[in-house]
């Protein structure tokens, strides 16, 4: 009893800590004083920020601490057609399959390898595939994410859609709140967890801060941590979700048809969260449901950062003159 009490004792304090953390990682100095600031200056700033943030981060998270799901858990991922699209990047591909593996046993898994051109990338597909009985789609040239995404929701047999990104390590605990979203409120469309890299709101300041060097099991801690703030599901009506681990009905995806065909990567969840709440539904954030996410790992690599921004701007511009009206 002296044992469990000091361990519920030590498990307070850490999560006080993180909280204190995770406020100390959302603050920002202030806009006058930034403004006139040197670009030196402030990148050793944001820099030395990252540091000392990642530093008290991983000193509260354990490398070790392994973690099991519930029955609840388990099972709501068997409402769930989870797509990956894969262009390479072996290394973070491996950790996606693998927490799939662990943490979505139930779950009917597409991957869709858009033409690949490692064999490293081709092995790992081929033996997480034939183990696990996951459908493969192979693409013998790079069609994007959004073509990748239909390739495999043209094959989905489950009510809900996971668009995940090949970039991104899934936690114990993600799906049963999304899912029980989806059924507390039937106006709601599209959903996605917290994360570590996003465009919006969904990316926490304190993961973001840590994002590329936390483990497995510390990103697992890191969202125990998260679903400790409350048990039922934290919901946020946002005007889009990030697309890295995008959750949306199976229905509403055929409804559309999917990502607009002239978006072939970048914009592509705007785009289609403004189509999804055109015809009247909501687009939620769960904020205590979380999915890692490392960004930009595949293609960050293949074409660069400059053309990264480049398509960034071509789909703004884009969806700007779609809905100008």
């Amino acid at each position: 009893m002296t044992r469990h009490l000091t361990d519920s004792i030590r498990s307070e304090a850490t999560y006080r800590s993180l909280e204190r953390l995770e406020r100390a990682a959302g603050w920002h100095y202030p806009s006058f004083l930034w403004k006139a600031l040197p670009t030196g200056i402030k990148d050793a700033l944001r820099e030395l920020r990252g540091r000392m943030l990642t530093h008290h981060v991983m000193r509260h998270l354990s490398r070790n601490k392994e973690f099991e799901q519930s029955p609840e858990d388990v099972q709501a991922s068997a409402s769930l057609s989870i797509i990956v699209p894969i262009h390479d990047a072996p290394e973070v591909t491996k950790r996606c399959l693998m927490s799939l593996q662990q943490y979505a046993p139930n779950a009917e898994i597409i991957l869709v390898d858009d033409a690949s051109k490692l064999d490293e990338t081709k092995r790992v597909l081929k033996d997480f595939a034939s183990r696990n009985i996951w459908t493969l789609i192979h693409h013998t040239e790079a069609l994007g994410h959004s073509a990748a995404c239909g390739a495999g929701a043209s094959l989905a047999t489950r009510p809900n859609l996971c668009l995940l990104n090949s970039d991104t390590v899934v936690t114990p605990w993600c799906w049963r709140l999304i899912i029980q979203t989806f059924k507390s409120d039937p106006n709601i469309g599209v959903a996605g967890p917290s994360t570590s890299a996003a465009g919006n709101i969904q990316a926490l300041p304190l993961a973001t801060s840590a994002c590329l060097y936390l483990n497995d099991n510390q990103i697992c801690e890191y969202a125990r941590r998260l679903l400790d703030q409350s048990t039922d599901a934290n919901v946020t009506d946002l005007p889009w979700i990030s697309g890295f681990a995008l959750f949306i009905r199976r229905g509403i995806w055929e409804q559309l048809g999917g990502f607009d065909e002239n978006l072939p990567d970048y914009g592509n969840d705007i785009e289609l969260c403004r189509r999804v709440l055109g015809i009247g539904y909501r687009a939620v954030w769960v904020r205590n449901s979380y999915i890692h996410h490392f960004a930009s790992a595949s293609y960050g690599k293949t074409i660069g950062s400059n053309s990264i921004l480049a398509r960034i701007r071509i789909a703004q511009d884009y969806i700007h003159n779609k809905y100008r009206s």
